[in-house]
């Protein structure tokens, strides 16, 4: 029996009540087969070949080993099957239908149906079934489309019902029967509205894509004709301006799960399309900052995630990438099965910019839109943010001109991902600040960041200022680096990375054993395993850092990369305006000048002052500006992106109709 037929049974059920799917022809047995090896292997749902990636037999292996990792080790969890409430879902439905795929097999597709805890109060006019909250919307979906010939006939009719009423209009903002006037709460009881009224990106997705292939689904045509419109729209600016909320630790997974479903589920081929490069977006710019488990910053709304494998970026990116020791994985966002049960998989060259196949060291520019840009479709709107992003051969240090921003802020401005042998890749995270809990950002927490701050990068050195003169400082930092104090120069010597510390206006970074355990001990440690290292700034109107990087490709060893950068020139004579300048034993020179505005921060690389307008124009690009010096490219404005990695081309183009077209090929 088709799927397509399965589907009719289903309206035919819900329209009858008498009849029943007397055959199921997407099985468990279909879902999860074996290899050569009886090891399991997880299938996705068929798919035209005109979408699919090319994807070699041996990366393939590689995903179905950590995708089994993931299914034995949710399988083992226990998951309340009854915790509904609200959106609670966003992890309970996730474990349940990879613990479907696993020895609990259909008694986790009999708890996937549980009665939602608001089935009469919120969700009578849907069958009883929970299409508000985005995050529980997000699991419905592969629930329904994917697993949905394992589900009870008459729960499925619901389903169908259920959709059928809630998309036979745009459910947003359609009165709600629960709402009970303006009030605190993001229910419909609050927000009068039949779907989650939320607008951050990762909850944009959640909505958007799921309207629209239950729309698809049931016949509700003009609702179908809107949301495509939305998509198709959301993807032109995308590839046009990038993401609003760029390189998010915390919900860049969570944006990925849904464009899967769409990816996996929608019928229209233009949609479809659309879908695969918003993925292949994702994952290329995810790929930037991937590595071996880590995610380096900076990044939009980061919430202070340890690494590796910190955060729903890493997490999600790691099933794809790999290239760690995944024993070490223990760390789970719900989110994997999406893409354990799709058929996506990233362009080939996207997988070797993950893996860092090029030729290091490379500089990256990067700009970054405001936070509602694309969601809104400000394909002509200008640049937030300036990214700089340095790649070398054991580590990644990236900055935003900004710094990390103070006040009620998301902004991660600099951050530094180093090789670490059994660990894969850890962070050396630093603010300007008092609390070691908060080294990225400070997730809306007032008082985090002292003051505005500046960083101005040139490869593997940085300068970095505040506009407060006594700031504190904070490191944060895995207990396994050392760390030395010489001539009031703070050494962190890494797995194969380097750092060196100079303060400016500032005593020297010293460790502070007291915070270290308060963040590192009890059952509610931050960060386990990490130490904090502290400073004072002792100026008047800023203080501040200089930080160069090494490590042995470029210094040889850690003793010729100390005795270096104790030769390096610090001048500090101006910091009371805001005018620094660092000169590195090997004649790389970097200097500051505050500006209030930070995108328009002067900084003088080697004596040539940067061009901020210049750096505007992209959205990735290889320091030189060259279009294909790889491994990544686009322009700010033109609908392209170019990534040529380890032997290998990836192109993709979005129309202004929102048409995209790709390629794959050799450079």
């Amino acid at each position: 029996m088709s799927q397509f037929l399965v589907r009719v049974a289903v309206v035919i059920l819900s329209l009858t009540s008498t009849l029943h799917v007397s055959a199921k022809d997407w099985t468990l047995s279909q879902m999860v087969t074996q290899d050569a090896e009886g090891k399991p292997v997880y299938r996705a749902m068929p798919m035209d070949q005109m979408f699919i990636n090319p994807w070699p037999a041996a990366l393939e292996a590689e995903f179905q080993a950590r995708a089994r990792v993931i299914i034995a080790a949710q399988s083992g969890m226990k998951v309340p099957a009854g915790n509904t409430y609200f959106e609670n879902e966003k992890r309970t439905y996730g474990y349940l239908m990879a613990q479907a795929l696993g020895p609990r097999g259909m008694a986790a597709v009999r708890d996937l149906q549980v009665e939602d805890a608001q089935a009469g109060a919120w969700h009578s006019h849907t069958h009883g079934i929970d299409f508000y909250a985005a995050f529980t919307l997000k699991h419905q979906m592969r629930k329904y489309f994917y697993f949905g010939d394992l589900l009870e006939p008459d729960y499925l009719g619901r389903m169908f019902d259920g959709a059928r009423a809630w998309t036979e209009q745009d459910p947003l903002h359609r009165p709600h029967p629960a709402y009970q006037g303006p009030k605190s709460g993001w229910g419909p009881d609050a927000k009068n509205s039949w779907v989650d009224v939320r607008g951050t990106e990762n909850l944009f997705f959640m909505r958007v894509t799921s309207v629209y292939l239950m729309a698809e689904e049931t016949g509700s045509e003009s609702t179908a004709a809107q949301y495509k419109k939305t998509i198709l729209d959301y993807t032109k600016t995308l590839y046009r301006i990038n993401m609003g909320e760029w390189d998010s630790e915390n919900y860049h997974g969570h944006s990925f799960a849904p464009l899967l479903n769409l990816y996996d589920f929608a019928k229209d081929p233009e949609v479809k399309m659309a879908a695969k490069a918003c993925l292949d977006w994702m994952s290329a710019i995810g790929a930037v900052k991937y590595w071996r488990g880590g995610f380096n910053g900076p990044t939009k709304r980061d919430y202070n995630h340890a690494q590796p494998f910190g955060g729903s970026a890493a997490n999600m990116l790691w099933v794809m990438f790999g290239d760690t020791p995944f024993e070490k994985q223990d760390h789970w966002e719900s989110d994997e099965v999406h893409l354990i049960t799709s058929a996506y998989r990233p362009p080939l060259a996207v997988v070797k910019l993950a893996r860092k196949a090029f030729d290091r060291p490379v500089e990256l520019f990067a700009a970054k839109p405001s936070y509602s840009a694309t969601t809104t479709f400000q394909g002509q709107s200008k640049p937030e943010y300036l990214e700089t992003q340095y790649i070398g051969h054991s580590f990644q240090m990236g900055s935003l001109t900004c710094g990390t921003l103070p006040g009620i802020s998301d902004v991660c401005g600099f951050k530094i991902l180093v090789y670490d042998e059994t660990e894969g890749a850890r962070t050396l995270q630093a603010v300007p600040g008092v609390d070691p809990a908060f080294p990225g950002s400070p997730q809306y927490q007032p008082d985090k960041v002292s003051a505005e701050n500046r960083v101005a990068q040139h490869g593997n050195l940085a300068l970095w200022l505040v506009h407060d003169g006594r700031s504190p400082w904070r490191w944060v930092i895995p207990e396994s680096v050392k760390v030395s104090l010489e001539q009031g120069v703070t050494f962190l010597e890494c797995d194969r990375t380097w750092v060196a510390i100079h303060p400016l206006a500032a005593n020297a970074l010293v460790r502070d054993d007291d915070m270290t355990r308060h963040i590192s001990e009890g059952d509610k440690a931050r960060f386990p395993g990490h130490q904090v290292l502290a400073t004072s700034g002792t100026g008047e109107a800023f203080c501040g850092l200089a930080v160069e990087v090494g490590e042995a490709e470029t210094y040889g060893s850690f003793v010729n990369f100390q005795q270096q950068a104790l030769a390096a020139k610090v001048t500090a004579s101006r910091i009371e305006q805001g005018d620094v300048q660092v000169k590195s034993s090997k004649g790389k020179t970097l200097r500051i000048l505050w500006q209030d505005d930070p995108t328009q921060l002067k900084m003088y690389r080697d004596g040539h002052l940067h061009d901020p307008a210049e750096h505007a124009k992209y959205l990735y690009a290889n320091s030189s500006g060259e279009a294909h010096s790889g491994p990544i490219y686009s322009r700010w404005g033109e609908g392209s992106l170019t990534v040529e990695a380890g032997g290998e081309t990836f192109f993709c183009h979005v129309s202004e109709t929102g048409k995209a077209t790709f390629r794959h090929g050799k450079p």
